[in-house]
């Protein structure tokens, strides 16, 4: 009888955690969360500064430069359905040496990345709210406490609040997409998209599709998180694959289209605005597109604050459950929350924002990603020599054709927009890991004679 109901307890809270996991739409929109921030808002007026309307094409020919990088993340999340992302792949395709690499330089990164997200959510409030000056270290120290323990709650409780924040991030998004379709044509009767391509003085043609290009990706970084919470979604191996093209298809015909609205509104008068998305809104609706936007941009970036408390801590834990480091950091709570990993998490973010050089390193995460991005493409070809008899629920055609080619815009991306500085940091933070891997082994070792 005892252990009839234990067993009854073990399989009703194994269908309590599974109900408790990411739905496909539940993944779909977490993988929206994680790469729409409130840079849309802002990247208007970049975009065109350097090809004018013709940013556009560099909108659609960066969309499927991403979706190329996208995909082959879609295809090796198909062989795994526990967390670790582009760590996980690594490991798998080319042993753990790499893939501890990649993972304890793409866990630095994503800690990195939040701290930038944290202030410039501080920031972002205290330009809503002026009253509120001065406060920015406390009110982006306090996000990143709050965030981690209602994360250190389970799952499910941060499930619900990062689609609800989405849900509540796309509302303005959506309202300006739809309705800046009736503006489109009153654009091009006025002249804003003539001459539809407007090189900016003193650059070439691939220069300004470079400099554009390179903008336009920063604004799809975040993809690689979805992989990387795999094992909190049900049938991940089905539906990573779906949620990952899903999204980023979604979010290149919500960037096109803010675009696009922004120009018909604005014209050359982008160039002239600190907030291009509000004031073309603003002429759209009136003085409440403002507000509406404004609040919108608030909204977006503490979605993204809310998935990186959710995908940080579980990167991390991903790492110690393959015992690449310190087992203790994947220990969980009794809501299956990886608790060690979350303090770890939140200690290292703050840490950061205490600095003050949060900002510079910043800087250097979209180097680091590359770390990431790269070696996945490459395990695409790797991970089919290595199980011929395993079919993906997703498989890339053309043999490595696609994933060859996400490489060479790997490389491309950092050949172009990275500075020579950010390049040689990226090279010590390999070397460093490295060195790292080889201490953990000789302790390992030690502690097994």
């Amino acid at each position: 009888m005892m252990e009839t109901k234990v067993n009854g307890d073990e399989i009703q809270n194994t269908e309590t955690h599974e109900d408790s996991k990411f739905s496909l739409g539940g993944a779909t929109l977490y993988g929206i969360n994680a790469v729409i921030g409130s840079g849309i808002f802002l990247l208007p007026q970049t975009i065109y500064k350097d090809l004018g309307p013709a940013s556009l094409l560099a909108m659609i020919f960066d969309a499927i430069l991403v979706l190329l990088l996208a995909v082959c993340f879609a295809e090796v999340a198909g062989y795994f359905d526990k967390n670790g992302g582009a760590f996980q792949y690594s490991k798998a395709a080319f042993g753990d040496f790499v893939g501890f690499i990649v993972g304890l330089l793409g866990w630095f990164v994503t800690i990195i990345a939040w701290s930038a997200m944290a202030a410039g959510f501080a920031k972002l409030l205290i330009v809503t709210f002026p009253a509120l000056a001065g406060k920015n270290i406390l009110i982006s120290i306090l996000l990143v406490i709050a965030l981690s323990i209602i994360n250190s709650t389970g799952l499910k409780t941060s499930k619900i609040f990062t689609i609800t924040i989405t849900i509540a991030k796309l509302i303005p998004i959506i309202a300006f997409v739809l309705i800046a379709i009736f503006f489109i044509k009153g654009g091009f009767d006025k002249g804003n998209f003539t001459p539809f391509l407007q090189l900016k003085e003193g650059m070439s043609l691939s220069d300004a599709m470079g400099s554009t290009s390179l903008t336009i990706f920063y604004a799809f970084i975040g993809f690689e998180a979805l992989p990387v919470v795999a094992g909190e979604m049900r049938d991940a191996k089905k539906n990573v694959p779906k949620a990952i093209i899903g999204s980023i298809s979604i979010v290149s015909i919500l960037y096109f289209m803010i675009i696009a609205g922004t120009i018909a509104m604005l014209g050359v008068g982008i160039l002239e605005t600190d907030a291009p998305v509000q004031d073309a809104f603003t002429q759209m609706i009136g003085p409440a597109g403002k507000w509406i936007i404004s609040i919108g941009a608030l909204v977006s970036i503490l979605g993204l604050n809310v998935g990186d408390s959710m995908m940080i801590p579980r990167y991390g834990a991903s790492i110690a459950d393959e015992g690449l480091l310190p087992k203790v950091v994947a220990k969980k709570n009794s809501k299956e929350a990886p608790v060690i990993a979350i303090i770890i998490s939140c200690i290292l973010t703050s840490g950061l924002l205490l600095s003050g050089s949060f900002e510079q390193l910043a800087e250097l995460s979209v180097v680091f990603r590359f770390i990431q991005y790269i070696p996945t493409a490459l395990a695409v070809i790797f991970m089919r020599k290595k199980n011929p008899d395993i079919t993906p629920a997703f498989r890339l055609p053309l043999g490595p054709v696609i994933p060859i080619l996400g490489i060479l815009v790997s490389v491309w991306m950092l050949w172009v927009g990275a500075a020579m500085t950010s390049k040689i940091a990226g090279l010590v933070g390999i070397v460093v890991a490295g060195g790292l891997y080889f201490v953990f082994n000789r302790q390992d070792k030690g502690t097994e004679a």
